[in-house]
């Protein structure tokens, strides 16, 4: 299927032709994300690509398993609830590491490895 192609802050963007329930516009950029649905979205066309049902198999998987981290406000291919008991929150890599390797310094306690999160799915 062909998708266009949008330069968005500096990266392309895969418009994937979906909206969220907030109407936010359903982009791919390597990373699963979402952006404002606005005039200055469609105003920086690129042009098109086409993907095959695996790469969108893939694509899917990625807004399945990832989104935005609460932590460090990045986009992430794999996100995972925090570890702290009571926090609602979403957690990259980078930060659970981050979080882990802090924890174990200051409270001699052990946080799990991230990619023991057995909620993923692992094909589409």
């Amino acid at each position: 299927m062909t998708y266009l192609l949008f330069l968005i802050d500096d990266r392309l963007v895969i418009d994937l032709r979906e909206t969220d329930k907030d109407g936010l516009i359903k982009g791919y950029t390597g990373k699963p994300e979402y952006f404002e649905s606005n005039d200055a979205f469609y105003q920086n066309l690129i042009g098109s690509v086409n993907l095959t049902d695996e790469q969108l198999a893939k694509i899917e998987l990625d807004f399945h398993n990832g989104g935005l981290c609460d932590y460090c406000g990045e986009s992430a291919n794999k996100v995972r609830p925090s570890p702290f008991m009571g926090d609602t929150g979403s957690m990259c890599k980078e930060c659970w590491d981050a979080t882990r390797q802090e924890y174990a310094a200051s409270h001699d306690e052990h946080i799990g490895e991230f990619e023991d999160y057995p909620h993923w799915k692992e094909q589409a």
